[in-house]
């Protein structure tokens, strides 16, 4: 999948041919990708640069269940991507994927709540925040509340 500022790429982690960036990071990337692969629950795509194809983050569907027609969407970048729109384009186009191809009905996604930034991606989205999980990770050592996002496909506009 590509669009102006990014390419999100399947391959990478069914192939684990992909090498970028750090190798310790590269290689715990390709694992969780096989891991999830291989559970069968969802897929992990990694998110080049297109200008330089330089991997700059990933976004992910997990938790997916066919009998509800639902999944968990996730990502995270590489801090130096943050604030160019990247997050908001992958996610975008794996939400397309997840309503038009997989047929679901329903992404759920979470964030810290001290994660603005995060929190706009998922509403700029269509995201609707449904609730608060209190003290229920934990981010750099600190205990913190999530919230609780829901996208259902009547709702999604693409």
């Amino acid at each position: 999948m590509t669009s102006s500022g990014c390419t999100v790429v399947p391959t990478s982690c069914a192939t684990g041919t992909r090498r970028h960036g750090a190798n310790a990071r590269a290689e715990e990337f390709i694992t969780a990708c096989r891991q999830i692969a291989e559970a069968g629950t969802g897929t992990r795509l990694a998110v080049d640069r297109a200008s330089d194809g330089a991997f700059i983050g990933w976004c992910s569907l997990t938790r997916w269940n066919p009998d509800y027609r639902s999944a968990s969407m996730g990502y995270c970048f590489d801090d130096a991507a943050w604030g160019h729109g990247y997050a908001t384009e992958a996610a975008r186009a794996v939400l397309q994927w997840a309503f038009d191809t997989l047929e679901l009905n329903r992404v759920q996604a979470e964030t810290d709540t001290r994660n603005a930034a995060s929190a706009r991606v998922l509403e700029k989205l269509g995201f609707v925040r449904e609730g608060t999980r209190r003290e229920d990770c934990v981010v750099n050592g600190e205990v913190s509340d999530s919230w609780v996002y829901g996208l259902i496909r009547r709702e999604w506009r693409p």
